[in-house]
């Protein structure tokens, strides 16, 4: 009698745990590790950024998009990359637009973007960088070290575990331009390197 009443238990409990994960979309911390499948090859790599025709994507969180402008002005001065166009999406929380980044690939040999900075920001700039390297660009994306463990999580989850991030020092929100630059030159190789590969 008990071990019915037992079993009864565990078929209610199997489920309602059915029911919290594939209907309501909650995580089971106790289940199993499952594997992902891989969203995709990374981007083939730029021979040279020399020459190269590159956007920077602002994902508008606060100062991204001069951090990024300093990064663009010296990719142009230290590489020789074309002036570069800046993007911005609307919501620095949720993905950009297909549409956008449709666009961008279309019209750009590269992206660099930014900043992860908060998680829901981070989220976003990986799945932006999932997306644009499906989409056969390379693309750099800077995210401050508090949230580097963040990002490398989230790639994972997104299927592309082999991406490479760029660090830069948390936070940015409220630092001065002449720090922001500081910052830029600290990290532009490391730009470069995601984008050509360790030749840089």
């Amino acid at each position: 009698m008990s071990a019915v009443i037992a079993d009864t238990g565990n078929d209610q409990k199997a489920g309602a745990t059915q029911y919290l994960v594939e209907t309501l979309g909650l995580v089971d911390p106790t289940a199993a590790p499952r594997t992902v499948e891989t969203a995709g090859a990374a981007a083939q790599r730029l021979a040279s950024l020399a020459g190269a025709h590159g956007v920077l994507l602002d994902n508008t969180k606060g100062n991204a998009g001069p951090l990024l402008r300093h990064v663009g002005d010296l990719l142009e001065k230290k590489y020789g990359v074309q002036p570069m166009d800046m993007a911005r999406k609307l919501v620095y929380s949720r993905p950009a637009d297909p549409s956008l980044l449709d666009e961008l690939s279309r019209d750009y040999d590269f992206v660099v973007t930014g900043v992860g900075a908060c998680g829901s920001c981070t989220s976003g700039c990986v799945r932006d960088t999932v997306d644009l390297e499906a989409r056969g660009i390379p693309t750099a994306t800077i995210h401050t070290q508090v949230f580097m463990n963040s990002a490398v999580a989230h790639s994972a989850a997104f299927g592309r575990p082999d991406l490479r991030f760029v660090q830069v020092e948390h936070p940015i929100a409220a630092v001065s331009d002449d720090e922001l630059q500081r910052r830029a030159l600290a990290l532009v190789d490391s730009v470069a390197a995601v984008l050509i590969g360790d030749a840089a």
